[in-house]
């Protein structure tokens, strides 16, 4: 048998093995082999369906999602008696998921099944979630491409196509010309490192102004039109969704009974913090700032002891 007769037999039952659907029959015994050298034909075969199983495995995957749809967009999921909800049969025969996390798959397994059948392999999950918008806003086809071409030119220069590299690919189709897909200069940038936007320095606290026991603190009261006022969801009844109770401009004075409560609160948040007062007042200060929750703020910025 000729070379040539022995690849095209290779090749004609990798086919096969693609066209039947995949069993567990298909995946070969796990046994102690000692063998060397290049893979002999029956080895090779061997490979070829554990690479099978390793794409059925991710094939499964978008059609998960394709299922979850059509069973949404059929109305199929409520039941028999025709009052299950979403989230009841989610419950009942997806291992209670989200809804969130089914809408996930049911935005993703379009691409999934392109990118799939583009390259004869399908993609890793975050390769997929990296490219979906892009696909929405231009069409699955063309990001499929792209994505073939940038695995088979990271395979020819010896280059790992990562979950960073693809979403610089994202990067590009949403801000390049895609016309041309032989484009080498850009496929070739997208391997390089992606440049993080610079920190900016923290700001130093100012040194806190000493007040003495007893000593209220004025201040002034900004109108929300001025560009330094935030909202800060209290309607004037004290009830979520409204404005302030006062939003008239003009000096106020906070109480020196309030500033004493105040105060003692935030030494028992920067006790249970493990820093300071002083460091914790001036945390209070940069979370009202930023609209977020004190208790939030500290756990992401401080360092104990500080």
């Amino acid at each position: 048998m000729t070379a040539g007769t022995s690849v095209d037999s290779q090749e004609r039952q990798k086919r096969r093995d693609r066209a039947r659907a995949f069993v567990p029959e298909l995946i070969p015994e796990p046994a102690d082999l000692d063998r060397s050298g290049p893979l002999d034909v029956r080895e090779q075969r061997d490979l070829e369906r554990i690479h099978a199983a390793r794409d059925n495995h991710q094939n499964a995957r978008w059609m998960r999602g394709k299922a979850l749809e059509a069973a949404f967009r059929r109305r199929l999921y409520r039941g028999e008696d025709g009052t299950r909800t979403r989230q009841g049969y989610l419950d009942d025969e997806w291992d209670g998921i989200s809804e969130s996390a089914a809408y996930l798959e049911i935005r993703e397994w379009r691409l999934a099944e392109q990118i799939a059948d583009t390259c004869e392999r399908p993609a890793p999950d975050s390769h997929v979630r990296a490219l979906v918008d892009v696909a929405e806003a231009q069409d699955c086809e063309t990001v499929a491409q792209w994505y073939a071409e940038l695995r088979r030119y990271g395979k020819e220069t010896g280059r790992r196509v990562t979950a960073q590299v693809v979403a610089s690919l994202a990067d590009y189709l949403v801000s390049e010309s895609t016309s041309e897909l032989d484009n080498m200069f850009a496929l070739d940038s997208m391997f390089a490192p992606r440049q993080l936007p610079p920190t900016k320095p923290r700001k130093q606290p100012s040194e806190p102004t000493k007040r003495s026991a007893g000593e209220p603190v004025a201040g002034k009261v900004l109108t929300p039109g001025d560009g330094s006022f935030q909202n800060f969801g209290m309607s004037r009844d004290g009830e979520p969704g409204g404005s302030p109770a006062s939003t008239e401009p003009g000096s106020w004075t906070l109480s020196a009974e309030h500033v004493d409560q105040l105060s003692a609160w935030l030494a028992v948040q920067a006790r249970r913090a493990g820093i300071s007062p002083d460091r914790a007042a001036d945390f209070l200060m940069e979370a009202l700032a930023n609209d977020v929750p004190l208790r939030d703020w500290i756990q992401a910025h401080a360092e104990p002891g500080r």
